[in-house]
């Protein structure tokens, strides 16, 4: 696709998305970040989750949404709002069992405001999902007004609060470049990575990192973002799995702010400094990106600038701090002393 035919493309759905008054369509959920500290007690990041008119044609707001983690449905729900997105009520009357009504929610009615919803879950929540270190699976589980269920999934990391991150964008970055890393896969063509990219993320993962995941892609592309994510493989080495956060807008609004607009490297610094509220500490070692807006956010969060790289189209990484150039391979041979095991 050329860059006339894409913008063409983008013209038409930006028509569609004004005359929308609801532009979230698809179905979607991020990964989530649970931290632990060495009282017990767990942050989380933002239970982000959206259910499109593609799946609830019905107004949606007021459906109970249900959790089932690793396979057992938890004594925690959720509610969506009048675009699909879930949230935890923070009045006691709104988190009384209740019953959807179509007219209310056709209607508007009945809605909290702002300060009465949060994505937010508390230690108390955290606590009745039964989560073990690692990896946990999770499903929001709706049932619609005709008896339909809808489910979408994601995965909860639950990691401890000493754990360092390792932060990379996709587009243009695990991806050889950010248009082509939005479409491709849609057309099933996976395999549009940097080479040696799977390579480095998992020699560093085995030195005891995290990998952090942030696009600005839409969530409605979660699904198809974490499995593309998940199939990347180098030989025997795969990437190494780490939440994937994506942006919570309609398809159109994430292409925008990621390849035209002029400061999309506020969401990225706000999605990072929430994660940052989850430990006590600093917990960004290094971060990959591939665009000047990546760089800003990385170092917004005081990322050492000697461990921020901006990987260009050609795989070439280029080191903020030293402006030094290299390649996957001479990074590679130098992970023991640049990312030392800990």
């Amino acid at each position: 696709m050329t860059m006339q035919s894409f913008q063409f493309l983008l013209s038409f759905l930006s028509i569609v998305n004004v005359v929308s008054t609801d532009n979230n369509f698809l179905t979607g959920a991020n990964d989530i970040l649970v931290v632990k500290d060495e009282f017990g007690e767990m942050r989380a990041s933002p239970f982000s989750v959206q259910f499109g008119k593609k799946d609830i044609w019905l107004p949606r707001s007021g459906h109970i949404v249900k959790l089932e983690v690793n396979n057992v449905e938890v004594p925690v729900t959720m509610v969506l709002d009048s675009e699909g997105q879930g949230y935890f009520p923070t009045q006691e009357k709104d988190k009384r069992k209740r019953q959807y009504r179509f007219w209310s929610a056709l209607l508007g009615f009945g809605e909290p405001q702002d300060k009465h919803r949060t994505s937010t879950a508390t230690n108390d929540q955290l606590s009745q999902l039964g989560l073990s270190p690692g990896l946990n699976s999770l499903y929001y589980k709706v049932t619609t007004e005709s008896g339909s269920e809808v489910t979408v999934g994601c995965i909860i990391h639950l990691i401890n609060n000493t754990r360092k991150l390792i932060v990379s964008d996709i587009d243009g970055t695990v991806t050889r470049s950010n248009i082509r890393g939005f479409i491709l896969p849609v057309l099933g063509l996976s395999d549009w990575k940097h080479e040696g990219v799977v390579d480095l993320y998992s020699r560093i993962s085995d030195q005891g990192y995290q990998m952090l995941y942030l696009t600005n892609r839409p969530i409605g592309q979660s699904s198809l973002t974490r499995d593309y994510m998940h199939s990347l493989t180098n030989g025997d080495r795969k990437m190494p799995l780490g939440p994937v956060m994506l942006q919570v807008e309609s398809l159109i609004g994430a292409i925008q702010t990621e390849v035209f607009q002029e400061q999309p490297e506020v969401n990225k610094i706000a999605a990072l400094s929430r994660i940052r509220g989850l430990f006590t500490q600093n917990p960004f070692y290094a971060g990959f990106g591939n665009k000047a807006w990546d760089i800003l956010a990385y170092k917004a969060l005081n990322i050492n600038p000697d461990l921020i790289y901006n990987v260009g189209e050609d795989s070439v990484l280029y080191n903020e701090g030293t402006g030094i150039s290299s390649n996957y391979t001479q990074i590679i041979k130098r992970v023991p002393e640049l990312f030392p095991e800990y």
